[in-house]
């Protein structure tokens, strides 16, 4: 039987639902020519977390398989040829049990084919930034995780935003040179995009981290800072026990309390973004609306989210905040207005 190859959207298409449905709800509003690298360096970042999450490999291994990616993006990057034929090495080994970024992974020998057709342009920021990620998760994927039922969490503050800016702040930033190159934006907002993209990648990242404690738990892992768990008497091992929950709720306040300011900074970065660009404000509103609802329901239900299930929105939440996007998209007035509304709505 002839293996019939499928072509880059319909890889593409395929894959992005699969592995985050937000993403993909939120992607199509971009213009194809930046869609098309946006869509594939946000699977190559997928892939990069798939190896720090894999329960399929031991954490010396995944260091080892992220710092030889690393590797082979940044040598892109620096203007040498990639080497596909390198890239079966990164993911060689590993089972896939149905799990979608596992299959992602096993089949990233085509998505590497498909990045190599992007403009020169992008792709170098592409290998740069996700090759800069993967070398913060090789870093922690070495946390040792679970042992005899306790659950390890990151050191601290510094230590909680320094894990968020290589999962997340990589992307801002990324997303940021993407957006310069492809408008060849002038010099004054070019800079304050840059000075703003990180704390925009950390605000959905934090929320995101907060939200999907009950999950990371399972394999023994907590990504909040631990001094702050200290201060309010509690590890992330007693995240998950109701008795807590008086302490459970200021370390939650005090949590969401260090988040909202990058929420904040990325509702200025998104209304930097020039108004006639419509598609690309709405990529970057959405999921900070739908971050900030988040947080809210984590802040009204602090025990619940922390002991499980993760809280989620509605679809009928989603559908409304995806509305409220689209009618201010175009003005920076009504934008921040509504903006300021959720917050104090939410109470954050």
């Amino acid at each position: 039987m002839v293996k019939i190859l499928k072509t880059n959207d319909s890889f593409i298409q395929e894959h992005i639902p699969r592995v985050s449905r937000t993403f993909a709800l939120t992607i199509k509003f971009l213009p194809r020519g930046l869609r098309n690298s946006v869509y594939t360096s946000y699977l190559l970042c997928r892939v990069a977390d798939t190896l720090e999450d894999t329960p399929y490999l031991i954490p010396a291994e995944k260091s080892k398989r992220l710092l030889k990616l690393r590797d082979l993006l940044l040598n892109a990057a620096g203007g040498r040829r990639l080497d596909l034929d390198a890239v079966s090495s990164i993911y060689e080994s590993v089972d896939t049990p149905g799990n979608d970024e596992q299959m992602l992974l096993v089949e990233s020998s085509r998505l590497f084919e498909i990045l190599e057709t992007l403009p020169g342009s992008h792709k170098k920021i592409i290998y740069r930034w996700v090759g800069e990620m993967a070398e913060g998760m090789a870093d922690y994927s070495k946390i040792d995780a679970q042992r005899n039922d306790i659950v390890v969490s990151l050191k601290n503050v510094e230590d909680w935003d320094r894990y968020c800016y290589y999962v997340a702040g990589t992307v801002g930033h990324m997303l940021t040179e993407l957006f310069i190159v492809h408008y060849d934006f002038n010099m004054e907002i070019s800079e304050d995009l840059k000075r703003l993209g990180n704390s925009f990648g950390l605000g959905l990242q934090k929320v995101n981290v907060i939200k999907d404690v009950p999950d990371d738990r399972e394999r023994g892992i907590n990504y909040l800072p631990g001094d702050i768990l200290n201060k309010h008497r509690l590890n992330a091992t007693r995240l998950k026990e109701e008795s807590e929950s008086s302490k459970i709720e200021l370390f939650i306040n005090e949590i969401v309390s260090l988040t909202v300011p990058h929420l904040d900074d990325a509702i200025e970065y998104s209304a930097l973004i020039p108004q006639h660009l419509k598609g690309v404000r709405m990529f970057l509103i959405v999921p900070v609306f739908l971050a900030v609802e988040t947080l809210s329901l984590i802040k009204s239900n602090p025990v619940r989210a922390m002991i499980g299930p993760p809280v989620k929105l509605t679809r009928s939440d989603v559908t409304r905040l995806v509305g409220a996007a689209a009618t201010r998209v175009g003005s920076n007035k009504k934008l921040k207005e509504y903006y300021r509304t959720l917050r104090d709505r939410s109470q954050i």
